[in-house]
């Protein structure tokens, strides 16, 4: 049997659906090395604070990683309260200081992991744990506003390059987490949030997308997962693997 050639349009689509960053029309990052390294604190003295502040809160986890304990001990949960006042306290007086919303969310994420919390099993809800998962979103979701150029084609500092990499991913994080919860159990109902009607589908395709902007900002392994997530790129791959599957078996 003969094989066809694929055209050069088709080519092309393929090219766009599995590598996004071979679309000519792509998102450029532009990071600008002049401009400050927080938009919103232009004061180095505090913002030198904050960031110590801030070491505090993870020094109380790293503290904990290093004993050795199980994830399940008490001191888990000591050291979580320890390093979130903290963060509850500068989010309070500096409510636009982007990187400690990041890193509040990152610390929910390490007490209560990614799984059933955005989506809960019906039968036995955990308020806490949902609440947690609630809050990450929210915190992180103010973190990349917080951080985002002005305008697309704006430049962004090399920080904030960097802390828009992290929020943008850990979103994803979250969102692909509640896709696989919905996708691999029945007996799962999404937590109420943002008052949007979230589906599987659409966790997995904002999931794509955030780990695909994470990409853009530096992070290697939401580029990786940017498209091992896209639901478009499986599907074509799905249609590919099967018209080859038939022409091989017609040879």
């Amino acid at each position: 049997m003969l094989q066809k050639p694929l055209s050069r349009a088709d080519s092309k689509v393929l090219a766009q659906v599995f590598d996004p960053e071979s679309t000519p029309g792509r998102a450029e990052v532009l990071i600008d090395p002049s401009l400050p390294a927080d938009r919103h604190i232009l004061d180095i003295d505090l913002l030198n604070h904050l960031k110590a502040r801030e070491r505090e809160a993870i020094a109380f986890i790293e503290q904990f990683e290093k004993s050795g304990k199980s994830s399940n001990a008490p001191g888990k949960s000591d050291a979580f309260q320890s390093a979130i006042a903290i963060l509850d306290d500068l989010i309070s007086c500096h409510p636009n200081y982007a990187s400690a919303r990041n890193n509040r969310a990152q610390l929910r994420r390490w007490r209560f992991g990614d799984r059933h919390t955005l989506c809960q099993p019906r039968a036995r809800p955990d308020i806490e744990r949902s609440a947690a998962g609630v809050a990450a979103v929210e915190d992180l979701k103010s973190a990349i506003e917080l951080s985002s150029p002005a305008r697309p084609q704006d430049g962004v500092s090399a920080t904030q390059g960097k802390l828009l990499a992290q929020s943008t991913t850990q979103l994803a994080a979250l969102y692909y987490a509640a896709f696989k919860d919905l996708d691999t159990s029945t007996e799962m109902a999404v937590t109420e949030f943002d008052s949007v009607q979230w589906s599987c589908e659409r966790f997995e395709e904002e999931a794509s997308k955030l780990f695909y902007l994470g990409g853009l900002y530096g992070n290697e392994v939401a580029k990786a997962l940017a498209v091992h997530t896209n639901p478009h790129a499986k599907l074509c791959g799905s249609i590919v693997k099967e018209a080859m599957r038939k022409e091989l078996a017609g040879t």
